[in-house]
């Protein structure tokens, strides 16, 4: 008996912030995945395997469906596992598990295209085949999203989540008023090039989600206004998508760019810090780029459908030492 799964990374092509409220945004998976193996094992205890520390921890599941490490505590990938087993609040004994998260790193530093959302999304694939369940696609994301939340103590908007399990090139997610998930496939024009450009900084997204709580209470007044011009934007942008229309798409891309540089100065958040360089050297070649999540450094991205551009610009990065990748 083999069980193998995988859960693509995702990124945001827009939509950040807005997300939380309502907004519609538009989010891309990845090449890179995460992949999770169950197999049958002889020792009578189970073992984990954790690419992050390339090692193999013993492990038991207690009467409670509690995870007790025998030796060492594997930390990360170990409390997603943990959160995994008491969602589902089901015992196993005799099972070797991996968790591979590899492709998540670049020169050892691992990039932010929601590597724990993956591993969230792939172990629940592994542990429904694993039991037979056979769930839904909405108990899917329901039971990943607990998982993810409560491991890395995060209430994001989930659309990591759907993006991970569904793993098609681009969707459109939103949050509806009673708080289920509006989610479908669309197609961004196939002569329109996505590069996503690997920064050297990195600030957690639950550190900027509690910057922007704050600054929506502190600056209410301005959000109250402000929120609802972005959403719009939001739509419009959605629009342009659906009729394959690259100036409208443009267009609506960078006014919503701008009125999230707006939101930025007056919240104070630091979604644009670390990316300035990359801004410019974007701007002097004719090509877009913004910053892609949370914000604050990581990863951006670079949006063009001129080809020569877009070969330019990639010269450029290469010549500066910059990784990146298409998605």
């Amino acid at each position: 008996m083999k069980i193998e799964t995988r859960a693509s990374g995702k990124i945001f092509f827009s939509g950040e912030y807005m997300a939380l409220e309502g907004g519609r945004a538009i989010t891309l998976s990845t090449p890179q995945s995460a992949k999770v193996s169950i197999t049958e094992s002889k020792e009578p205890d189970n073992l984990f395997f954790s690419s992050m520390s390339d090692q193999v921890y013993p492990f038991r599941i207690d009467e409670n469906m509690r995870l007790i490490w025998l030796e060492e505590d594997p930390k990360h990938l170990g409390g997603i596992l943990k959160e995994s087993i008491k969602q589902f609040d089901k015992g196993f004994s005799g099972r070797s598990i991996s968790i591979d998260t590899s492709e998540f790193f670049y020169e050892q530093r691992k990039i932010g295209i929601g590597s724990s959302s993956a591993v969230s999304v792939a172990i629940t694939k592994a542990l429904n085949q694993l039991f037979d369940l056979r769930l839904t696609s909405e108990s899917m994301i329901n039971h990943a999203r607990q998982i993810h939340n409560k491991s890395q103590d995060s209430n994001g908007s989930g659309f990591d989540i759907i993006t991970s399990l569904m793993e098609v090139r681009s969707l459109a997610c939103r949050i509806l008023d009673n708080g289920a998930y509006d989610y479908e496939q669309i197609g961004i024009p196939e002569t329109i090039n996505i590069l996503v450009v690997v920064n050297d900084e990195y600030v957690e997204t639950s550190e900027m989600i509690e910057r922007y709580e704050a600054a929506k209470n502190k600056y209410n007044d301005y959000f109250t206004k402000h929120a609802p011009k972005m959403k719009h934007e939001l739509e419009l942008l959605y629009e342009s998508i659906l009729k394959s229309d690259n100036e409208s798409i443009f267009q609506y891309l960078a006014e919503y760019n701008k009125s999230l540089v707006d939101m930025n100065n007056v919240f104070n958040l630091g979604i644009f810090n670390n990316h300035l360089q990359l801004i410019k050297l974007a701007k002097d070649e004719g090509v877009f780029y913004k910053p892609s999540g949370s914000g604050g450094g990581d990863i951006g991205i670079v949006i063009c459908d001129d080809k020569l551009k877009i070969d330019k610009f990639c010269n450029k990065l290469n010549a500066k030492g910059i990784a990146f990748f298409d998605i």
